[in-house]
């Protein structure tokens, strides 16, 4: 500000003071007064006052800088040397940042010597590791460093805290293998406990050193040694009764807390590329039988290797499986044999270059073969080993001509771990001569692009290709379910000669087959329809047909696997996709491929409504868009919800469809109609238009013929019975027009059919009635009143031809002629009658029983003296 000031001083008349020497005067002054800054409160205040108006003395020091390390320092006790002030350069700068640096270390003010630090540029990598080291003394101190949770956690804070202060990998890489160093070597009961620990800090360690620039390889193998000496350590210590015990176990506790091996799966740098390039499945880096002699590691260890070793294999870590063995200079016949297929596969390992117990495998196989073409017993047996190697080769049963698979299947079945990897092995030589290309280059590409080839070859057997990589690469379900939607929209997009541009729908029955061949690639076809539902946003403006497509199989993803949240989804979208494109594009074709396709009718009824209105429900008839037969169902609950009056579009369908059963119950239906308007009136009104009756009856007789005739067509055997009941009524009430009789038989109550039958002269009358009602009357009264009161044994000779009278009817008329006592005394005909009936009796017992009972000794007398029925009588009395 001064300056300013002074500067402008030049533009006016000039003054009576020299303007350099005032400046340099003004300079000494300001000098002077930071000097003599009693506290380094004035200090601080002053030095922001000139930072803030930007004030710079000749030769002085950085303001900013000089009031930003006060600032920082304000709440500590350390103060910045005067000295500083005087004779200030970058250099003593710089050194009087490391001074107060080194007393906040001393006084554990780590926060601020980073700020400090980060002032000055200088590196904060010493800080931070101090911090970390002062933090564990902590720990120490108060005794809570033996729980072991408690060291999990801190050498995870000790990672975060390097990341988020930016820690070279060089410092992190030092601070992490010391800390290892020094994991000291307890007793053996507690040594199971520490080695987890130090293989923790050993793999921090390399991480942080994988992360260089370029990465130090020698380094890091011998980082990746030292950890698979606490692998074989914790093998050889933890081996137990149970073989089968894994070399990893990266388990959460109970409690939800890490643990150490959990800790350094996340932190594994084994997978890192620069440690899976090819010259780690060289053959002639690898340890053979003979080396064995140079290993160090004792038998224990050696057995433990082996079994880890084994695992590796299992895994598919052969990169890892390979490395280990050239660290202990340790043989292993699966490694061999693994590292050998690979090299067959890619020509590397021809003719003499083979391992000698490589040799010796494929002439035994060799010889094998030559075996089993004069022995069909062992070509049997081959023929079962190639059909085991199926489920895992890419093209089924390969050709007996190609020596290389031949020889990749026999090492495959030589191997006691590792077999999955020769069987990708296997696969992926037999994909390389599909596509003519070099196996070194099909093996180099991505798994997921391989895979997105095989399904967009559009060969009959892709799906089965498919299944068969994915199965040998283990592929994860979602980059499964991500390249099937890929796959399925880049078919439905693909340019067609269709009409108009758009791409023709194909056969639904066989699209729907290809399609869920597709989606059964993936696990889990859930997954499938949520990517092709996250599809539809990226399908092009117009194409319609490829976004209802797209619904519709999604749609059977989630049917498959019953996902109600997914199956809701595609009908919103569905209706969305209708109501705002279609409909107002008038794409009714599309309409009827989304309800088709997706088939929830119920769910849908506004398509049914849209095609209604716009006179376009025929097209829902075609039979082929209903081979399952659940549209014609929803089309005819459609009408009779929505549209119960239009019996016509209710014919329609049920007609086009051949629905025997709905034609039935639409003809009843109709009868029913005829015959509740003859009810609506009283009979006698009915009797006065004779020929209008018997039209109306020969209406309903018409319709219900043809209900039963279609009902039988359907097997609907109940409905077809009772329609031909009703049938025989109605020509019954036909026939009693016809005669003059004013009898009525059809619409009857409950209450008035005894009396009805009662009153018909013929038995097979009185029967039709019953039968038409499904009604049993008391059939005793009704041959009561036809006999024995009007004497009609032709009624009873008819109810006799039906097989129905009994031994209890007789009983049931004879009491019923005792509680009428009236006409037995005013006429002797109900007797007379009473003696004839009993003729029909075939139970000679009842027939002398009611003799005796009503008085007719003479019939009885008749009965004991027949020889043919008087001995049975006089036996049963008797008894």
């Amino acid at each position: 500000m001064v300056s300013d000031q002074l500067q402008a001083t030049d533009e006016e008349p000039p003054p009576i003071l020299p303007t350099p020497w005032l400046k340099s005067q003004v300079s000494f002054l300001l000098k002077l007064m930071l000097q003599q800054c009693r506290t380094q409160y004035e200090l601080r205040k002053l030095l922001q006052i000139f930072a803030d108006t930007d004030t710079a003395l000749p030769g002085g020091p950085d303001m900013k800088n000089m009031s930003a390390l006060c600032q920082i320092l304000k709440d500590s006790s350390i103060s910045v040397s005067r000295g500083i002030l005087s004779s200030y350069t970058p250099e003593n700068f710089s050194n009087e940042c490391r001074r107060i640096l080194e007393q906040l270390q001393e006084r554990s003010l780590f926060s601020v010597a980073r700020d400090v630090a980060e002032l000055a540029e200088l590196p904060v990598d010493p800080v931070v590791v101090q911090e970390m080291l002062r933090n564990l003394h902590l720990l120490k101190q108060v005794d809570r460093w033996p729980q072991k949770q408690t060291r999990i956690e801190f050498w995870k804070k000790c990672h975060e805290t390097f990341v988020r202060n930016a820690v070279s990998n060089q410092t992190a890489f030092d601070f992490f293998s010391a800390q290892a160093d020094a994991v000291s070597e307890p007793a053996d009961d507690e040594r199971l406990s520490s080695i987890p620990e130090r293989r923790l800090l050993l793999t921090l360690a390399g991480h942080w050193l994988a992360s260089s620039d370029p990465v130090p390889l020698e380094e890091l193998e011998e980082t990746e040694r030292k950890i698979w000496l606490c692998h074989i350590a914790q093998r050889a210590l933890s081996r137990g009764p149970d073989p089968a015990e894994r070399r990893f176990s990266h388990q959460i506790s109970m409690s939800g807390e890490l643990s150490f091996d959990a800790l350094a799966k996340e932190f594994s740098f084994s997978k890192l590329p620069a440690l899976s390039s090819p010259r780690y499945l060289r053959l002639d880096r690898l340890p053979s039988l003979e080396d064995t002699s140079q290993a160090t590691l004792p038998d224990s260890d050696v057995e433990a290797l082996s079994f880890l070793t084994g695992v590796l294999l299992d895994e598919g870590s052969v990169h890892e499986a390979s490395r280990v063995c050239r660290y202990f200079n340790f043989y292993s016949r699966d490694v061999l044999l693994v590292l050998h297929c690979r090299a067959l596969a890619a020509g590397e390992a021809l003719g003499s270059g083979r391992h000698p117990e490589i040799q010796a495998v494929l002439a035994a196989r060799e010889k094998e073969g030559e075996e089993e073409e004069g022995d069909r017993e062992l070509q049997n047996r081959r023929l079962q080993r190639t059909s085991s190697l199926e489920s895992w080769s890419f093209v089924g049963v390969p050709s007996s001509d190609d020596k290389v698979v031949g020889s990749l299947q026999a090492l495959t079945a030589e191997c006691l771990h590792g077999r999955n990897y020769c069987r990708q092995v296997l696969c992926l030589y037999e994909l390389s001569k599909e596509l003519a290309c070099p196996f070194s280059e099909v093996s180099a590409q991505d798994a997921e692009k391989l895979l997105r080839a095989i399904l967009s070859s559009q060969q009959p057997d892709r799906c089965k290709k498919a299944q068969a990589f994915i199965t040998t690469q283990g592929l994860e379900p979602e980059t499964v379910a991500e390249l099937v939607a890929e796959e399925v929209v880049r078919e439905l997009l693909a340019p067609t000669q269709g009409e108009g541009g758009q791409n023709p729908v194909l056969n639904p029955a066989e699209e729907s087959q290809s399609f869920l061949q597709l989606a059964k690639l993936c696990q889990d076809c859930t997954l499938v329809g949520t990517k092709l539902l996250d599809k539809i946003s990226s399908v092009p403006h117009g194409e319609l047909g490829c976004t209802a497509e797209l619904l519709i199989l999604a749609h059977r993803c989630f049917s498959l696997t019953c996902h109600m949240e997914g199956i809701t989804r595609v009908l919103q979208a569905a209706r969305l996709l209708t109501d705002e494109h279609l409909a107002p594009s008038e794409k009714y074709g599309l309409m009827v491929r989304l309800l088709t396709g997706i088939g929830r009718y119920n769910e849908m009824t506004y398509i049914f409504d849209l095609l209604h209105e716009k006179h376009y429900f025929e097209v829902l008839m075609r039979k082929k868009l209903d081979p399952s037969g659940t549209l014609k169902t929803a089309l005819l609950d459609y009408i009779k919800r929505c549209r119960p009056g239009d019996s016509e579009k209710h014919n329609m369908i049920a007609l086009c469809f051949s629905m025997c059963r709905e034609i039935g119950e639409n003809h009843e239906a109709a009868a029913n109609v005829q015959l509740k308007l003859i009810e609506s009136q009283p009979w006698e009104e009915s009797l006065q238009d004779i020929p209008g009756l018997k039209k109306r009856l020969m209406r309903a007789l018409t319709l219900f013929l043809d209900a039963a005739e279609s009902y039988s067509k359907d097997s609907c055997v109940r409905q077809s019975l009772r329609c031909n009941r009703l049938t025989k009524l109605i020509t019954l009430q036909l026939h009693f027009l016809h005669a003059g009789h004013s009898t009525r038989l059809i619409s009857l109550r409950q209450q008035d059919l005894l009396e009805c039958i009662v009153n018909l002269p013929r038995f097979y009358q009185a029967a039709i009635v019953a039968d038409a009602y499904n009604y049993v009357p008391d059939w005793s009264e009704v041959l009561y009143q036809q006999v024995m009161v009007k004497g009609d044994f032709s009624y009873l000779e008819e109810y006799k031809q039906r097989g129905l009278l009994k031994a209890s009817t007789f009983e049931d008329i004879a009491r019923k002629l005792k509680q009428h006592p009236s006409s037995t005394s005013s006429s002797t005909a109900p007797l007379k009658n009473l003696k004839r009936l009993l003729t029909y009796c075939e139970d000679i017992y009842v027939y002398y029983k009611l003799a005796y009972d009503h008085e007719l000794y003479d019939v009885v007398t008749m009965l004991l003296q027949d020889p043919q029925t008087g001995s049975c009588l006089n036996d049963l009395l008797a008894n």
